[in-house]
């Protein structure tokens, strides 16, 4: 019995993962997301060892904007985010934390700029955001190379 099960579980679960993306793509009220300033997901960046290193990131909230008709992403103001450097093990994983910072979200701009740090070390580092305010958490990941 176990043996016919399997086979089936395999296919739902498969299912899910391939539409996942799709249903990503559109998101429900109260939704929340870090992007960067024109709404798109973060950047892998790329910097020399040493260089001063400048982040930038805004949490959107998925609501109604002016009617309550069209739900729109709107640009949070006064919003805790936390930034997080990690050294990449060689799987891509998180290894050491190696730099954080917490910054809020601009009141005129809605940006959140964490404070300059450098990386002296060449190598591969994941850079985590997260939001975990009053609205729903959520966090955003990318790439730093230092070369």
């Amino acid at each position: 019995m176990k043996m016919k099960l399997l086979p089936l579980f395999l296919m739902v679960l498969m299912v899910f993962s391939v539409a996942q993306p799709i249903f990503a793509g559109n998101p429900q009220l109260e939704d929340t997301k870090i992007a960067m300033k024109n709404g798109e997901a973060l950047k892998d960046i790329t910097v020399n060892a040493g260089d001063s290193i400048e982040l930038q990131a805004r949490l959107y909230w998925y609501w109604f904007s002016v009617d309550d008709v069209n739900a729109t992403w709107i640009p949070q103001i006064c919003r805790y985010l936390d930034f997080y450097v990690y050294k990449s093990n060689a799987d891509g994983s998180n290894g050491d934390l190696v730099w954080s910072d917490t910054a809020i979200t601009n009141f005129f701009t809605a940006n959140a700029n964490p404070d300059e740090f450098s990386l002296n070390e060449k190598g591969t580092y994941n850079l985590l955001v997260k939001y975990e305010g009053k609205l729903k958490h959520c966090s955003a990941a990318a790439k730093i190379y230092v070369v």
